[in-house]
């Protein structure tokens, strides 16, 4: 949302969407209404070596794309973690505290905050639109209602886009990814033994199955082969069982994320796993899944399901909120 001041508001600012595989870096500029990317770098997150290493990396290779720009006027770092007051984040996925008041000082501007990934996922998906997305099931899709936003990737990301009564919204963050996924009985039953054996967790959260290792473990479970999750993706096609297991298993993420945050607005599915693969949306197992439940079926069979096929959509919601930062700035922007 653009506030009075934005009309006047020429700045560039920093966003980053820091994941536990790697993280995006971009400047964007901004003028008026409009906010556009203008120069964008990706490097690997976990083998940084730290936080700070990682953003000098990231402003080393930005600096020559963006030599014509001036010193961006804030900054927001979308991180895949828990964030405590704006200002740092234990991630789950990611072998490093990230700290803002850590930093050396001169490295980001004042105005800086950390927000969760996917509560940067969900203004990215607010900004962008309905029509930056692809339509997988048919339903509603209404800003007017609550809606949901989910992504596998390394982990499960959750985030809700709650109607405010004023006509804008605000973001209610989740990390029900961490939460003990639902086994169905039988042969479902022998692949958690599978999974507990193998990773060691006390009990299998979502994130375990529901992700690019989760892809992984469960083409091991089915097929015997130990790959590498993009190695898993380029071989399946809709007939393979291990396809079937997944978008069911996707399914029920997204139904049962529907029916905690009552999402009668619809949800958007992002993150690399489901743009890189819509096989596991576009899949029977996945809509016989998402539709089924005993106890509100008439909801389900309400809402819609749209894809988010733009990778950079957590990079498009961190440089919104940026935005929002740098017109509230006390020298404005």
């Amino acid at each position: 949302m653009v506030t009075a001041s934005a009309s006047h508001c020429r700045a560039t600012v920093l966003a980053a969407d820091i994941g536990g595989t790697s993280g995006r870096f971009a400047l964007f500029t901004i003028g008026g209404e409009s906010l556009a990317m203008a120069a964008r770098v990706e490097l690997p997150s976990a083998a940084a070596g730290g936080f700070e290493a990682l953003i000098r990396s990231a402003l080393d290779g930005l600096a020559p794309l963006g030599r014509d720009l001036p010193a961006p006027a804030a900054a927001v770092l979308a991180v895949a973690g828990p964030v405590r007051q704006g200002r740092s984040c234990v991630p789950p996925n990611i072998p490093y505290l990230l700290d803002l008041d850590q930093l050396s000082p001169e490295l980001l501007p004042q105005a800086s905050q950390l927000v969760n990934d996917f509560t940067a996922q969900a203004h990215g998906c607010r900004h962008l639109g309905v029509e930056q997305s692809d339509p997988v099931l048919p339903g509603a899709v209404d800003t007017a209602e609550t809606q949901a936003v989910i992504g596998p990737g390394t982990g499960l990301g959750k985030a809700t886009l709650i109607p405010d009564g004023r006509g804008g919204f605000v973001v209610g963050g989740s990390e029900g990814g961490h939460a003990a996924f639902p086994f169905n009985a039988g042969e479902e039953r022998l692949f958690q033994d599978f999974v507990l054996r193998l990773t060691g967790e006390p009990y299998v959260r979502w994130e375990t199955v529901v992700s690019g290792s989760g892809l992984a473990l469960l083409h091991r479970y089915l097929t015997g082969e130990n790959l590498a999750p993009a190695q898993v993706a380029a071989s399946l096609s809709a007939a393979d069982a291990t396809t079937e297991w997944f978008a069911r298993f996707l399914g029920r993420a997204c139904r049962d994320y529907v029916l905690e945050v009552v999402a009668r607005g619809g949800v958007y599915v992002s993150g690399g796993v489901a743009a890189k693969n819509p096989l596991f949306l576009t899949h029977w197992a996945f809509e016989r899944e998402f539709r089924a439940s005993h106890t509100h079926p008439e909801l389900m069979a309400g809402v819609g399901v749209r894809l988010v096929r733009d990778q950079n959509v957590g990079l498009w919601g961190a440089a919104s909120l940026a935005r929002q930062l740098a017109e509230a700035a006390p020298s404005g922007c």
